[in-house]
This record gives C-alpha cells, structure tokens and sequence, in this order.
C-alpha cells in the first residue's frame, strides 16, 4: 500500500498511524481493498477522513477513528440501550473498536434498506472503509456548503422516515454537516450515533434529527413542516 502525503500532512499522519492503525491497515491490504491512500478530506475529534483507491481503481473513503481520543466516552449513551452493542466491553481501544463496528454495522443496515448512506466495504478495529461520494479524490459537498432547495428538505425527511420504516434506525446526528448533496442526490452520512427505532431514546434522538433539520432549512428561508406533523408521519 502506498501512502501519499506532503510536508502539511506530516502532523496529521503522526496523529493517525500509530502502530495498532498501521498493523490494521496492513491486514486490510492484505485482503486487496486499500491500493492505495491518499490525502485527508474530512476531520473530526474523532477521526480522519482519507480518500483512497482501491486494487480495481475504484475510489474509496477510508475513515481511521483515533485512538488516542477520549472524546468516545462521550458517546456512551448511544451503546447504552443498544442491544446489539451493550455487551460489548467498553474501555478504552475496545471502545473505538466498538464505535467502529457500530458504524459499519448501521451503514450496512441503512444500505441494504434502501436509504442513500456510502456503501460500507470493510471495517477492522479502528479503520472503516466505505464507498467514496465524490470524484476524482474532491469529496461531494456537504448540505451546509449549497444553497438548499426545498427539493433537498423534501428528499431528507423522506428518507429521514425510509431510514425510520425500512432500516429501524434513527441517526441520532443528522444535521446539515452530515449530509453530503451529489447531484441531485441526498446521501446520510457519520452513522456512529445512530440507534435501532427500539432504543429507550430512539423518540428523543428522532425529534431532534428532526429539530435540526428543520432549523437549517428554515435558516435558508425554506418553508418547512411542524415537527410534530414530520414525527407522527415517520413513526
């Protein structure tokens, strides 16, 4: 596998390829997914984002959780009363190994059911590969980079019930941030957060998706709908 970076990037590499990340990383090319990885196109407290290519040369996003974060701790709530995942042992590096996992996991559910979300490919320990929206290594732009139409507002509460009805999922993130428009198309992303439709705060999680959205759209002077009204229709 071949890593592409510059000077800029060094910093960001030393932060991301500690020696578990490139042992997974390793185990990953061995099995003919990662050709090569180029530079980041995302970041958060959590993770970084790398564009790839794969051994078919095909794009590719890979997304590296950090393992030197404490921000996971935040996101128990979102395993606890989640029964896939509950059991699972939560302390440190098998926590980011967890979140990892729980992301794939959704992704797949999601995708299978319909719902535009990055096909997931792969994911070991702390490194989740998926499909890349996007072209020629530029990712796709988020919804808070566009100008959003009303159109945009209708596609992401359709599939904010798709994702309810079909998948038995809420996000639990959503917002303007986590929405990449490709086209015409409207793709969910960053599932980490999202719970099954039975979690004991799946209602709470749902209405503020909602809320959220809601709140961009009306930003941006598009008329939107009651937020009981979207809720009653999605569940």
């Amino acid at each position: 596998m071949l890593i592409e970076r510059d000077r800029e990037e060094e910093e960001v590499f030393e932060e991301v390829f500690d020696k578990r990340t490139m042992m997974t990383l390793y185990e990953i090319v061995k099995s003919k997914i990662i050709y090569r990885l180029n530079g980041a196109i995302g970041s958060g407290k959590e993770s970084k984002i790398f564009h790839g290519i794969d051994y078919s040369g095909n794009e590719i996003a890979v997304k590296i959780f950090l393992t030197t974060t404490a921000e996971f701790k935040k996101r128990l709530p979102y395993i606890m009363g989640d029964r896939r995942f509950e059991e699972g042992k939560r302390g440190g590096y098998l926590l980011i190994k967890l979140w990892a996992r729980k992301e794939y996991v959704n992704l797949e559910t999601a995708y299978n059911s319909g719902v535009s979300v990055p096909k997931p490919i792969t994911v070991l320990n702390n490194v989740l590969v998926m499909e890349f929206i996007g072209k020629d290594g530029k990712r796709a732009p988020l919804l808070s980079e566009v100008e959003p139409k009303k159109t945009d507002y209708l596609k992401v509460v359709r599939m904010i019930r798709k994702l309810y009805t079909k998948a038995k999922l809420v996000h639990a993130d959503l917002s303007e941030h986590n929405i990449f428009k490709w086209g015409s198309k409207i793709y969910f992303f960053d599932f980490g957060s999202a719970v099954e439709s039975g979690h004991p705060n799946a209602l709470e999680f749902l209405y503020r998706d909602i809320r959220n959205v809601n709140r961009f759209f009306l930003k941006h002077g598009i008329e939107v709908w009651d937020e009981e009204r979207i809720l009653k229709g999605v569940i």
